[in-house]
């Protein structure tokens, strides 16, 4: 019979510092792409921009993952933040934009 409390371990929800060791994870074993790279950053910005992440190593660790990125991969990482801005300025409100009407 297998341990409960393992079981209860394989299936809890992963936290942000188990993101950011999946990330690492990837990296190392040079897995990672533009895709890869943006789906995850976004949603460890998403989870450290929340108020119940309070650990301020795991804000740490997020800069050292970026840093690594740029360091080992850098063209991934300029296509992953033209790929954000690009995001956030098609989701700009109207009244935001530069006053053009199109």
């Amino acid at each position: 019979m297998a341990d409960l409390s393992l079981l209860k371990e394989f299936f809890r929800t992963p936290s942000v510092n188990d993101k950011l060791n999946l990330f690492q994870v990837l990296l190392a074993a040079q897995e990672i792409n533009v895709d890869i790279a943006l789906a995850m950053l976004k949603v460890i910005h998403k989870e450290l921009s929340l108020e119940r992440v309070s650990d301020c190593s795991a804000y740490k660790r997020y800069a050292e993952v970026v840093e690594a990125l740029r360091y080992h991969q850098s063209d991934v990482l300029r296509e992953v933040v033209n790929a954000w801005n690009a995001d956030r300025i098609a989701k700009d409100p109207e009244w935001l934009s530069d006053g053009v009407v199109k």
